[in-house]
Parts: C-alpha cells; sequence; structure tokens
C-alpha cells in the first residue's frame, strides 16, 4: 500500500469508525486479500444494521469535511459508494447488513474498526455447480459468432468484423477461466494475468488482432478458432457435457462455403 492509499485509508477509516452506526469496518478487496499494489483502488466493507443503511450510505455519498474530495462519485447496487479523489485515488465503500457479511469470504477481509462482528470463514475455492452450465453457454456463443463472419465479410464491415474477433478473444479468456476452476466471485474485474497460467497467456497473447480488412480478419479468426475449439471440446467432455458438435460441423460448412476458411 502506497502512502497515498495510507493517507486515504486513514482518512476513511477516521470518519467511518466515528459513526455509531456502524458495527464494523473492513479493508476488502485487493488489499484485503494482502494482493494490492500501487495502482488497486481501496475498497472498505461495512457492516450495519438493515434499519440504518439507507441513511448511512446517504451520509457517506454526500461531501462532508471529513471525507476525501471528489471529482467523481456513483452509487453502484444501491450498496457500494464509489468515487474518485482529484488525484485519481479511487475508494469503493460497500455497506452489508450483518447476515450479508457473515457470507462473505473471510479470507478478503482485516478488520480496522469495530468488535461486533466475527470475521466469516474463508471459502474454499472449488468447481461450483454453475460451471458446466456456463461452459456450454461460453462454447455454444463462440460457435454462433464465428459463424456470423460471413455476414461481416459480405458487406466489408471491418469494424463489426473486428468487434466480434474482439468478443470471441473474451469467450476464450472466460474458457480459460473455467479451465482453471474459478467461478465469477473469484476473478478479478481489473487483473486477468493472475487468474490464467503462463500457457494460457501466451497462448492468447500470441493471437494478433486483426487489422481492418478482409484476409486478416479471417486470419484473426481462423487462429481463435484453433485455440477455443479443442480447449473448450476437452473441457466439455471433463465435465460429461454433450458438445455441440452439429453446430460447430454446420458452422465449419458455412465458413468453407461462403469465404473459403477451413478451420
Amino acid at each position: 500500500m502506497t502512502a497515498e492509499h495510507q493517507a486515504l485509508l486513514s482518512e476513511l477509516r477516521a470518519a467511518l469508525a466515528a459513526d455509531p452506526r456502524v458495527r464494523s469496518l473492513w479493508l476488502s478487496g485487493s488489499f484485503g486479500r494482502g494482493e494490492g499494489d500501487a495502482w488497486s483502488d481501496l475498497d472498505l466493507t461495512v457492516v450495519a444494521e438493515a434499519a440504518d443503511l439507507p441513511a448511512l450510505i446517504a451520509d457517506f455519498r454526500r461531501p462532508r469535511p471529513d471525507l476525501p474530495p471528489q471529482v467523481f462519485g456513483q452509487l453502484v447496487h444501491g450498496r457500494i459508494v464509489s468515487a474518485i479523489t482529484p488525484e485519481w485515488m479511487r475508494f469503493d465503500i460497500a455497506f452489508l447488513t450483518p447476515a450479508e457479511f457473515a457470507a462473505q469470504d473471510g479470507a478478503s477481509l482485516q478488520r480496522l474498526a469495530g468488535d461486533l462482528d466475527e470475521t466469516p470463514p474463508p471459502r474454499e475455492r472449488a468447481r461450483d455447480a454453475g460451471s458446466p452450465a456456463r461452459v456450454s453457454a461460453i462454447a455454444d456463443e463462440f460457435i454462433r459468432v464465428l459463424g456470423l463472419l460471413p455476414v461481416a465479410v459480405a458487406r466489408q464491415e471491418w469494424i463489426v468484423a473486428q468487434q466480434g474477433f474482439d468478443l470471441l478473444r473474451r469467450l476464450t479468456v472466460d474458457l480459460f477461466l473455467e479451465e482453471n476452476a474459478l467461478p465469477p466471485g473469484a476473478r478479478g474485474v481489473k487483473r486477468l494475468n493472475a487468474f490464467l497460467t503462463a500457457e494460457q497467456r501466451t497462448a492468447l497473447e500470441a493471437v494478433v488482432p486483426p487489422a481492418a480488412n478482409e484476409a486478416a480478419i479471417l486470419a484473426a479468426n481462423r487462429a481463435i478458432a484453433a485455440l477455443f475449439l479443442p480447449r473448450a471440446r476437452r473441457l466439455a467432455t471433463d465435465l460429461g457435457l454433450d458438445w455441440p458438435g452439429a453446430f460447430e460441423a454446420a458452422t465449419r460448412r458455412h465458413l468453407h462455403d461462403d469465404l473459403g476458411l477451413d478451420l
């Protein structure tokens, strides 16, 4: 944590800990996990009774002399006060009830103030029950988007085709995270390197985003499909899923017939 982070934390902690409605205050997010760096935002979690939350959130959204000045602020999901200071320091304050807090991952929390709430137990990171459904959806969407390539090429919509490639790459990242048994709640928002293996990163970085012309678009789609499809098929087998073989075969024929593109 930088000196700037420390100063911001001290200011926020003093204001929050002084409020009698705050049962407990916790450092959360990347710093709570011990993974923060100089570019991380500061995440705090406040525990308060449900009846106190609306007024408490409203009080900490408005400008106050005991809070850092803000050039931008918003309320996310009705519970997270998110702000940016003039120095572009970022902080989020999440407001939870005791019951909601008890369901959090204790491994990513450090107590800052208050002793009315026990640290929740750490969660075991395991493949969650939703993973097979997500893998199936990822595979179907990849094949569907890939099959739309002839539309963009026929219309010479190169920007649209580039956007399609971007979507295929995002789906490939999602597949890699499923390979690593990372449920959505265990993933970072502004981090990716830590959640991919070195092999996955190397493979994905080797697929060059396309320039706005037909040859580059076709080459990039061929490359991302060659990376995605075998791995998705293998993961589907490991999870006991039925692979959409007929859909894949029809899409391969469609791309060959319309574009001369063989995957």
